[in-house]
């Protein structure tokens, strides 16, 4: 709780972190540094991220994300990680003055105010470099519906929800077993501000993928959420029509992994799902896309990667 309740208190000054700390964008006298959050629970609360200085001779992206994964120096208690363990760097490219850089899965783990903390040490380390203004941060090849705004810049106000709380949710996130047809699971948590939907954080990291390694995910990295929404216990999602290019039968688990996942959440019964606005037609694997969708299983207290009969039922209805 103590924690938490000094991770709110660092939220509220993150709108008066830009005219206090941001750099110009550009390499100083003093060199590169490399930015983190200090911690919530040290005295210096009037700082929300502090820097060190970058060691390293390579003036690049991909150096500059090498040491910012390596974490801060021992000599600096009070800067924390910032990008999750195992998260590593898939590529990263230039264009038009913007930096690309995709991430592994595991970044997408990071939800509120952990994610904005992160992706703004990003930007604030990378955007030193010469010819990089700002910067474009995915997860696993996935654009993160997460972000109202794609590109970032070090003179963007941080977090405009800093009198919202953040809440923890929990969810069970179902993903194709390896080697078969069935569905598995893994329970994840996840800390949003009150500003954020639930079900489009959860969906997006549906889609970024599992992180036990005897599943397998089901939906195609390019699936952006356009929307998501939760009335009287029915949650709407409005995807991108990659979900279609799927084959028949992919497509029909992926469906029923994205219904069991979302309905996982408390607030969730049914879902009823839409394709760029439009709700699916006609009938996949016995299920009616038009209407709303019930759950066919659920977690009893499975421990991750538990097998669920989903994937079985809904072959055995293909048939």
């Amino acid at each position: 709780m103590k924690k938490a309740t000094a991770r709110l208190l660092l939220a509220a000054m993150l709108l008066g972190l830009v005219c206090a700390c941001a750099p110009s964008g550009k390499e100083d006298e003093e060199g590169l540094r490399l930015w983190f959050p200090i911690d919530p629970e040290e005295e210096r609360l009037s700082d929300a991220l502090g820097s060190c200085a970058y060691e390293g001779e390579e003036r690049s992206v991909p150096a500059l994300l090498s040491a910012l994964m390596a974490g801060p120096p021992a000599e600096r208690p009070e800067l924390i990680d910032t990008i999750p363990p195992g998260a590593r760097v898939l590529s990263w490219s230039l264009e038009d003055r913007v930096a690309n850089v995709e991430l592994s899965a595991a970044y997408a783990e990071l939800v509120g105010v952990d994610l904005t903390l992160a992706d703004y040490c990003i930007t604030l380390t990378l955007a030193q470099l010469p010819g990089v203004d700002g910067v474009r941060v995915t997860a696993n090849g996935a654009g993160q519906s997460y972000r109202e705004r794609q590109v970032l810049y070090p003179g963007d106000v941080l977090f405009s929800g800093a009198e919202e709380k953040v809440v923890e949710i929990a969810a069970a996130l179902y993903f194709r077993q390896a080697g078969g047809d069935s569905l598995g699971y893994e329970l994840r948590e996840f800390r949003l501000t009150q500003d954020k939907a639930p079900a489009k954080a959860v969906l997006s990291a549906l889609i970024a993928g599992p992180e036990d390694k005897g599943l397998v995910s089901l939906l195609p990295a390019g699936l952006s959420v356009r929307s998501a929404r939760v009335e009287g216990g029915v949650c709407t999602i409005d995807l991108s029509a990659q979900l279609l290019e799927l084959p028949e039968v992919e497509r029909a688990l992926a469906v029923c992994s994205i219904v069991e996942t979302l309905c996982s959440l408390d607030t969730v019964d049914q879902v009823q799902i839409l394709i760029e606005g439009e709700p699916m037609a006609g009938e996949l694997g016995g299920l009616d896309l038009s209407r709303p969708l019930l759950p066919r299983a659920g977690p009893t207290g499975a421990a991750v990667g538990h097998t669920e009969d989903t994937g079985g039922a809904l072959e055995r209805d293909m048939r």
